[in-house]
């Protein structure tokens, strides 16, 4: 018998890791999003103008030059702008569900957005090879760290979207480069580790947790269970080596479960109550996050409320964009011992003034 009441008091202990896949979002039509995207992305064609082989049993494209990966990922993305009802329900109740860290291993927004629907905060970071980590934010059962295992859709070269990508991935994850240590430590404290839809019949999934449990080598010991695989039994590795544990439910109606005993335990979090109401609570909170030398995670929350408004707001959003570019050259000058604190001063003016603008301009 599967107990859900594990998870709910792990939930309650605030030491839950949850990690999504590609699998456990679905179209109108029942079938996997990822799908989808590969028929919108005409990827099995032949005579693809960018793609020169689609690689489907481990879902990476084999690129005619490294310079198409531009438009690739441009496609990418215009894909995920486009109205995704049932995958958004899901993440609707993932992000009312308080686990304090959320690992995604899609290359969608899809997660942060569902966030932004609800009102509730969060801080986004993602791993990207060859780039100093932001400054780390811990993430809590009230504002959760969403972790791009595999890159950020908005940073095209982060994205592990080839094989090369992803054994420069490997080598870098196990070089202990492009992840926080202090995002390591959350995941070795951790004591229960939940995985949805991921495709565990893929051969670089056993990778990808090799690195996990290269992160947290008492991982074999603890609590894990996974949505099963789409068809079929889950491979017996998983089960035997791994020690995961199948839920009895697939990803979609796993979190329904999941998200209906945690009414009942009243640990589901209250959204923000409106659009406007939070995005005044983001841009509040990003302010405070500027004011505690949190620069990274007050841009990103400025970000997302500038995001939501587009077109409207596009003339602040490339003041923000070039603000963060400016932040991030002075990090670099920072750790090599050249920076100026004018440089940074000049540049926490400007982004608390560009958060007064985004106010008045939205009549916050």
């Amino acid at each position: 018998m599967f107990d859900y009441e594990d998870i709910i008091d792990a939930l309650e202990q605030g030491d839950a890791v949850l990690f999504i896949g590609p699998r456990l979002l679905v179209g109108e039509d029942g079938q996997p999003l990822e799908r989808a995207l590969y028929n919108a992305l005409d990827a099995h064609n032949e005579n693809h103008d960018l793609i020169r082989t689609f690689y489907e049993d481990d879902g990476f494209f084999l690129l005619h030059e490294e310079s198409y990966r531009r438009r690739l990922v441009r496609q990418i993305k215009q894909f995920y702008q486009e109205e995704h009802p049932a995958a958004s329900a899901t993440l609707k109740k993932l992000a009312r569900i308080p686990f304090p860290l959320i690992v995604s291993l899609n290359p969608d927004d899809l997660l942060p957005r569902a966030f932004e629907a609800e009102s509730l905060p969060y801080h986004k970071d993602f791993y990207y090879l060859k780039h100093p980590f932001e400054d780390y934010v811990q993430g809590t059962r009230e504002r959760p760290l969403l972790y791009g295992m595999l890159g950020d859709l908005e940073k095209r070269e982060s994205l592990v979207l080839t094989h090369k990508d992803l054994f420069n991935y490997l080598e870098s994850i196990f070089a202990g480069k492009s992840m926080a240590p202090e995002l390591r430590t959350q995941i070795q404290e951790a004591r229960t580790f939940i995985f949805l839809g991921l495709p565990f019949e893929k051969w670089y999934m056993q990778l990808l947790l090799r690195v996990l449990y290269y992160i947290s080598k008492r991982l074999s010991g603890l609590e894990q269970y996974a949505s099963a695989p789409m068809a079929g039994e889950p491979h017996t590795i998983f089960k035997n080596e791994f020690n995961i544990q199948f839920v009895p439910e697939a990803g979609p109606a796993f979190v329904a479960e999941l998200y209906e005993r945690c009414a009942e335990a009243g640990l589901l979090k209250e959204n923000g109550g409106g659009k406007e109401q939070g995005d005044k609570a983001m841009l509040n909170q990003a302010r405070v996050d500027i004011g505690s030398d949190k620069i990274a995670g007050g841009l990103e929350k400025a970000k997302a409320v500038l995001e939501r408004h587009r077109p409207k707001t596009n003339e602040l959003y490339d003041r923000l964009f070039t603000l963060q570019q400016a932040y991030n050259d002075y990090r670099k000058d920072e750790k090599i011992g050249v920076s100026d604190e004018a440089t940074r001063t000049r540049i926490v003016h400007n982004i608390l003034q560009l958060i007064t603008d985004a106010e008045n301009l939205l009549g916050l």
